[in-house]
């Protein structure tokens, strides 16, 4: 009966499917840290927005560890031991959150290991996913049972997250975050045997043609992203001023590098270009959720509401959207989800200057209401990435451009932090001021816009694609 929804399965899967839901449940946390954040650390929405600029980085990372997972195998494995690295870092990460964090500093080392950890195994997830698939059916199965674990994992603590927070403070929460890794860890022995099965099998040589990372790419991607690793770490270290937009200065000019040396269609880096001009917009900050907790009342538990309804919403946005959203260019897509968003966006302003008073509605009423509205629309900013991350690849480099892209993302987001912090510093949002808050989300709204600007840039390339029987591609360098 099961399977008439959710199609075949294999218990082989079952290790990839537990890093994709456990990554999803990872957000159990996520009310536990704003509490940390504010009270147990007492840090500022600037801050914590310079903090997010440096939880972000992993993601960037993607590139180097799958590519050193596929060239360079450790202790003669090359996902088993890289995937017990990941949970390893994950579940020192949440441990030191729960026992000795008590600054600034050794909670960005403290969520650093668990971001990293998280990265690690959803990169080895996606190669597992590839290589237990025996046909396109399982491969594309596979896909869609990882997408829906993450998006079951998410659902299944929203709710809870808010209600654990409350009752059993955000130091027992990070305790209860550290068993997701040991599931995955847990879930291996299947996973080996059926690696055995495969390694018994007869061996195929393999295809020269299909050699993406031959001609020295592989060293190329790992040495890109560990320069800007290794240089992020040491201007951190090192205080340097402007750390930051040197780190990610440098991290843009390389990862353009690597698209270059690979080849992309001008198609595909022009929308890449307009797509993190968006994602790289700012937002409020940590400043909006202190101000609904010190001035609306809103606690763990109403914060765990709003977090389910929201997911559960976003999901069926998506759901309902996706069709729509795919059969469409992505110039579209970007225009009518941000203007939508805006207005969407508006009734949290009226909430900060007080329209719900006006209406003769509750906070909480006002704010889950809004939340209702504004929830579907939540997944479907990621879909143009993905559309672009889709058709960006040549044939036979599918992966490498697919994390490459990813990193680039990315980055966007930490970008997007970087300006953050700058836009809460500009309008002196603290946990004893919020009176600017109003105009920082008017700000933010705006701003928000302004990536509309290099739409009609991105229709004429996507009309001009169209027209082409093959696109120009841009040359290996």
């Amino acid at each position: 009966m099961l399977s008439k929804f959710i199609g075949g399965f294999r218990r082989e899967w079952t290790t990839i499917l537990l890093v994709y839901f456990c990554f999803g449940a990872s957000s159990i946390t996520g009310i536990a840290e704003v509490f940390f954040q504010k009270e147990t650390l007492q840090l500022s929405p600037v801050e914590v927005s310079s903090i997010g600029f440096w939880l972000l980085l992993p993601w960037s990372m993607k590139m180097v560890v799958g590519t050193a997972a596929d060239v360079h195998p450790l202790f003669g494995s090359r996902r088993t031991a890289w995937l017990l690295i990941g949970c390893a870092a994950s579940f020192a990460g949440y441990v030191a959150l729960a026992t000795v964090v008590a600054d600034k500093d050794s909670y960005l080392i403290a969520t650093l290991l668990t971001v990293i950890g998280f990265m690690i195994q959803d990169v080895i997830a996606d190669a597992l996913s590839v290589e237990v698939a025996q046909g396109e059916e399982e491969r594309n199965q596979i896909q869609t049972l990882g997408r829906a674990a993450v998006l079951l994992g998410a659902i299944s603590v929203g709710y809870l997250s808010g209600v654990l927070a409350g009752a059993i403070g955000p130091r027992k929460v990070y305790a209860l975050a550290s068993l997701l890794p040991l599931l995955v860890v847990a879930s291996l022995p299947l996973l080996r045997r059926s690696r055995q099965r495969r390694a018994a099998a007869p061996a195929t040589a393999p295809d020269a043609s299909q050699d993406v990372l031959g001609g020295g790419k592989a060293r190329m991607v790992i040495l890109v992203g560990l320069t800007y690793a290794v240089s992020g770490v040491a201007l951190k270290l090192l205080a340097v001023p402007f750390a930051q937009e040197i780190v990610l200065l440098v991290s843009l000019v390389l990862i353009g590098l690597v698209l270059a040396r690979i080849g992309i269609s001008r198609e595909i880096a022009v929308a890449a270009a307009v797509i993190f001009l968006f994602r790289a917009t700012p937002d409020v900050g940590q400043g909006y959720s202190y101000w609904a907790i010190d001035k609306l009342g809103f606690d763990q538990e109403f914060l765990g509401v709003l977090a389910q309804v929201s997911s559960i919403l976003s999901l069926i946005g998506l759901l309902v959207f996706r069709k729509y959203i795919v059969s469409k260019p992505v110039s579209f897509t970007l225009a009518w989800v941000t203007i939508v968003g805006t207005l969407l966006y508006l009734p949290n302003i009226g909430l900060f200057y007080g329209i719900h008073e006006w209406l003769g509605l509750s906070a909480r009423s006002f704010a889950v209401i809004d939340t209702t509205i504004s929830a579907p629309l939540g997944q479907l900013t990621m879909v143009p990435m993905l559309i672009l991350t889709a058709r960006a690849a040549p044939k036979g480099a599918e992966a490498t451009v697919f994390a490459v892209m990813a990193s680039l993302m990315n980055l966007a987001l930490s970008a997007s932090q970087l300006f953050t912090g700058y836009l809460n510093e500009a309008f002196q949002i603290t946990q004893q001021d919020y009176s600017r808050l109003g105009l920082l989300m008017i700000s933010v709204a705006l701003i928000g816009l302004l990536p509309l600007l290099s739409l009609p840039r991105l229709r004429r390339v996507e009309s001009a694609g169209a027209g082409e029987a093959r696109p120009a591609v841009l040359q290996p360098a």
